[in-house]
């Protein structure tokens, strides 16, 4: 029988590959649930470092910051990410109200 063994390397890309789609379906998610339109460039300085190409990179990486790791994303709540993303909008943002 032929076991096959995997590099701690090999174990770091692929946990890394599963949390980056894992926060790519939450900022997709986020988008879809706040009708954000995902080719537009209006969060890209708010939400991100300024390079992004759109609206979606930049949910992208700010859920990237919440989730922070593997293990934390393990245990978000898409609600309350919603609720935490859109009081960082709120309050980052000129617009002052939220409507659902």
């Amino acid at each position: 029988m032929i076991q096959i063994e995997t590099t701690p390397a090999f174990r770091d890309f692929m946990q890394n590959k599963k949390f980056r789609a894992q926060v790519r379906n939450l900022a997709t998610s986020l988008i879809t649930a706040l009708r954000i339109s995902p080719h537009g460039r209006e969060l890209v300085s708010v939400c991100g470092q300024g390079d992004e190409a759109d609206n979606c990179e930049a949910v992208f990486a700010w859920v990237k910051r919440e989730a922070c790791c593997a293990s934390c994303i393990k245990v978000l709540d898409f609600k309350a990410l919603q609720r935490r993303f859109v009081r960082f909008l709120l309050e980052n943002t000129s617009q002052t109200e939220y409507y659902e």
